[in-house]
């Protein structure tokens, strides 16, 4: 199988993003991205093995692989597809390093006094995936740190929808400091044991994401707008899936909620035309 449909195999598939925001995409750009974000997912895997030692071989390995120190590496289709679409040659290696290290600090739940830190992750986690994409599309440091909060909020939300698949694995990411203002620990979302407080505390993690990457958009001008406007588009997908768990935040202990993909594509066609025009999503 060529390396560019073994991503297509991976990515675009019913339920993921994806599918729905890359046909947007310049066309020129979708090869690369498609093979950037196959192999972001590849390392995120990593993390979730199960086993710690397991996932930190996992991500030695993609160390030396990114960096071309592992020439059996070489034959992985994710890393053969991002040498066929020149990622590597539009990206310095190193810069995959901090996403490397956000993924390795996965391997153990991580636990946060605030919400503070909860952003910190978030931003070394899903932040890196957007900072990465905006540098292969050609931004500046001080552009893609800025587009890096739109995937530090994405993540976010997708924290927030797991939630009670987290608590049940014994992950537990809400910070004390919100977990304290609406009294919901952990137990009491495995048990059901939820009321008012529980949505209160879940609209306020997405009212979060969406307040802060609004901050970002509304700084970008139009010629960054378009530029980037994957990843805005991408963006609105996961505000669409934010809002729609805001509606009735229950709904997240009984199933992971996916939104339907017509809807996806859109609410992306919908997103494509405001960007086309120059206005901010």
């Amino acid at each position: 199988m060529e390396p560019l449909e073994w991503c297509r195999d991976r990515l675009l598939v019913p339920g993921n993003p994806l599918t729905a925001s890359l046909v947007f995409a310049e066309p020129a750009h979708r090869d690369a991205i498609l093979a950037l974000r196959t192999a972001i997912s590849e390392i995120a895997g990593s993390a979730e093995v199960g086993d710690v030692g397991v996932g930190q071989t996992k991500l030695d390995w993609w160390q030396q692989a990114i960096a071309g120190s592992n020439q059996a590496a070489q034959r992985h289709p994710a890393l053969q597809a991002l040498e066929r679409t020149s990622v590597l040659a539009r990206i310095d290696p190193v810069e995959f390093t901090p996403l490397l290290q956000a993924v390795e600090g996965l391997l153990s739940p991580p636990r946060f006094e605030n919400l503070t830190e909860t952003w910190t992750y978030c931003r070394g986690v899903g932040g890196q995936a957007s900072r990465l994409e905006a540098r292969l599309l050609g931004a500046d440091e001080s552009l893609a740190g800025l587009m890096s909060d739109l995937g530090a909020s994405a993540y976010l939300i997708r924290i927030t929808r797991d939630l009670a698949m987290d608590a049940r694995a014994n992950r537990w990411l809400v910070p004390l400091d919100i977990q304290a203002d609406y009294q919901v620990s952990r137990s009491d979302v495995v048990e059901k044991n939820i009321g008012p407080a529980f949505d209160g505390m879940v609209r306020t993690l997405l009212d979060t994401a969406i307040g802060r990457a609004n901050r970002v958009i509304e700084g970008l001008d139009s010629d960054a707008l378009w530029q980037h406007r994957h990843l805005l588009i991408h963006w609105s997908l996961d505000r669409r899936l934010a809002l729609r768990i805001a509606r009735r935040p229950a709904r997240i202990l009984e199933r992971r909620l996916l939104p339907g993909h017509a809807g996806n594509v859109w609410c992306a066609w919908r997103s494509a035309r405001r960007l086309r025009r120059g206005v901010p999503l």
